[in-house]
């Protein structure tokens, strides 16, 4: 039977034409349900790539501050008396720590409870809970960062000229030693190859 003859013969009769809108409402429901699938697809990936970039800026960040550092450090090592030319490497711990806010929410409750031969039994309980502080622009929530850490020095390798003497060598380990924190072990000092 030909699509337009059946269309005919389903409008003429009151009962097939309630049908008949019954299936275009239905083909229109199911048009909608496929677009917004897709739609919701797509802002899954834009989504998914605005984290990709979020993690590689603050990665390129991290970078950045170890770089800036071991340049610091060759810096203010070359401008020391005694010392030549200098090659630094920094080994850190990890890499940027945020510390959001926190709610904390506390609650005890204690319940008295008596039976018919008098006795009385009593229970406390104490609920604790907590939950990340988190902030609105309108397009996301992100946490509040109260905090943020930079990667800590773990150890701290150098090369220089002028370190063949050991003193020299002791005073710039000293220097490392103070500017990081770091206990003496963690340094090394070596002189440079000539």
């Amino acid at each position: 039977m030909d699509l337009k003859k059946l269309i005919e013969k389903m409008t003429k009769d009151g009962k097939n034409k309630y049908l008949f809108n019954l299936m275009i409402i239905a083909l229109v429901g199911i048009l909608i349900l496929i677009a917004a699938s897709m739609f919701k697809d797509n802002n899954a990936s834009v989504k998914t790539s605005a984290k990709i970039n979020d993690s590689q800026t603050e990665s390129q960040d991290t970078k950045n501050y170890e770089l800036q550092l071991e340049n610091k450090l060759k810096d203010i090592l070359q401008r020391t008396d005694g010392i030549g030319n200098v090659s630094v490497m920094i080994y850190f711990e990890g890499g940027d720590e945020q510390i959001p806010a926190v709610n904390v929410t506390d609650s005890t409750s204690t319940t008295e409870e008596k039976d018919a031969s008098g006795g009385v039994r009593s229970t406390t309980q104490k609920n604790t809970g907590s939950t990340v502080v988190t902030t609105n622009d309108g397009t996301k929530n992100e946490p509040l960062i109260l905090k943020q850490n930079k990667p800590k020095v773990t150890g701290v390798y150098v090369v220089a000229e002028g370190a063949e003497d050991e003193i020299m060598q002791l005073k710039i380990n000293k220097a490392v030693t103070d500017l990081f924190n770091i206990s003496p072990d963690k340094v090394a000092v070596f002189p440079m190859k000539k």
